[in-house]
């Protein structure tokens, strides 16, 4: 068995520094990984102008609670930032919501509310709908329609 000059044997002091860049490479890694899901999030709900004062939020994938808080914040920031007088927020590209991720979406309107935007709901589909009535969620103050067409049929109406 070989003896470094630290009167250790050589095997240990190499084990310990790959040990050191294993612990260092983890850490960097999980930094990495970290920033592409902030990016990520941040990129998956944009509020986009369609007409003036007029904006759009569509939402796809599953949200989860941690992306539902995201979508809430940056609704609020962007939709105060375009100067919106009207947001919709397309769920058509949605498969599922939970009571949390709906709570969130009730924060989302009351929140543009208060901003006076006027905000309303596309794409609710089937399951959806029907997860929503056995949770018991109240979806009867919020304007909602079947597609983006009727609702943007019904705000050049207004």
């Amino acid at each position: 068995m070989e003896i470094g000059s630290s009167g250790l044997p050589i095997t240990y002091t190499f084990d310990h520094i790959i040990e050191l860049t294993s612990i260092q490479f983890q850490r960097v890694h999980k930094e990495y990984l970290e920033s592409q899901r902030e990016m990520v999030l941040e990129l998956s709900s944009p509020v986009i102008p369609i007409f003036s004062g007029i904006g759009i939020l569509p939402l796809v994938g599953s949200i989860d609670t941690y992306r539902a808080k995201v979508i809430r914040e940056k609704a609020w920031e962007q939709s105060s930032k375009l100067n919106l007088q009207y947001l919709i927020i397309d769920l058509s590209g949605v498969p599922i919501v939970d009571t949390m991720v709906a709570n969130e979406l009730f924060q989302v309107f009351k929140a543009l509310s208060l901003l006076e935007i006027h905000s309303s709901l596309t794409g609710i589909s089937p399951a959806i709908a029907q997860t929503s009535v056995q949770l018991g969620l109240d979806f009867s103050k919020i304007p909602t329609y079947a597609n983006l067409n009727q609702a943007l049929t019904k705000i050049k109406d207004r």
